[in-house]
């Protein structure tokens, strides 16, 4: 987490919470989250409340906060919280709102072949991402880019904003200009509906790969068998029946959309390590044998 580190070596961090831990990996196992993980590692007291209450707004009270900052934190604060801090309560959201309020911005901008998104800090408010916008900055996606790798470049742009936000902040300099409602566009909570590839279109395809690689992986099913695939690549072709595999060659297998086709370069088969495209293809021939 490049913000709470950037904020924490320059400021006085009296208190960090975050979300309790949950089971993740195959074994089930509780893991922290990744702002626990960070604020735990740089020897920062990491709390872990299970309702923001009028209990715990009360001990935040107590800590005489002069900014509360949240990124990422997944759950709206009341408006008795956002009262607290003396200076004000900043929220860092990764896309250039109003577009891609709520859950999974980053995943959208991606699945919606966008050439850029970005990152706002805005003055919070009770309702979802729809403060005031206090600093924004414009981020280009590569057409290389996936989850992982857009995440990482808007985590530490982000970095760098909260850093000129709290400086701003501290000299009564920091601006706010009001979102247009009327343009927000909204993002949902992900299902493992959202993940499973339809192969309608070969370019929406790929994007949605991208959306969702390396985790949680979008899917389909071949040969019977459930495939989570990390790496496509579109392409012309294809005029069988949307999801039937019209070639195992090359880069690896080629799958028929209903517009164009994909190439599946990287996957995870059921059972399976990871493999390439074209091991994945010799897989499938074996299947087939």
């Amino acid at each position: 987490m490049p913000g709470l580190l950037a904020v924490a070596a320059a400021h006085d961090v009296i208190a960090v919470f975050s979300q309790a831990d949950r089971p993740a990996g195959r074994g089930l196992k509780l893991r922290a989250t990744p702002v626990k993980a960070a604020a735990t590692g740089a020897g920062l007291e990491v709390a872990t409340p299970a309702k923001l209450d009028d209990r715990f707004i009360a001990s935040v009270a107590r800590l005489h906060p002069d900014v509360l900052l949240t990124v990422s934190y997944g759950k709206i604060l009341p408006g008795e919280l956002l009262a607290v801090p003396t200076l004000g309560a900043l929220n860092v959201h990764p896309s250039l709102l109003p577009a891609y309020r709520g859950a999974a911005p980053i995943q959208a901008a991606l699945r919606d072949g966008l050439a850029s998104t970005g990152v706002s800090v805005i003055w919070m408010t009770a309702k979802m991402d729809a403060g005031d916008i206090a600093l924004a900055q414009r981020v280009a996606i590569e057409a290389s880019d996936d989850f992982e790798t857009l995440h990482q470049r808007l985590a530490a742009t982000a970095a760098e904003l909260i850093t000129v936000a709290l400086a701003r902040l501290a000299r009564g300099s920091l601006g706010r200009r009001a979102q247009n409602d009327a343009a927000a566009t909204y993002t949902k909570p992900l299902t493992k509906g959202d993940a499973r590839l339809d192969f309608e279109d070969a370019r929406r395809s790929v994007n949605v790969v991208r959306s969702l690689s390396p985790k949680p992986g979008a899917w389909t099913e071949l040969a019977g068998k459930r495939v989570k695939v990390l790496l496509a690549r579109a392409e012309t072709g294809g005029d069988a029946k949307p999801g039937s595999i019209v070639a195992l060659d090359g880069d690896g297998p080629l799958i028929s959309c209903r517009s164009g086709a994909v190439r599946l370069l990287r996957v995870v088969p059921e059972g399976k390590p990871p493999m390439s495209g074209a091991e994945f293809a010799r897989y499938l021939t074996m299947l087939r044998a």
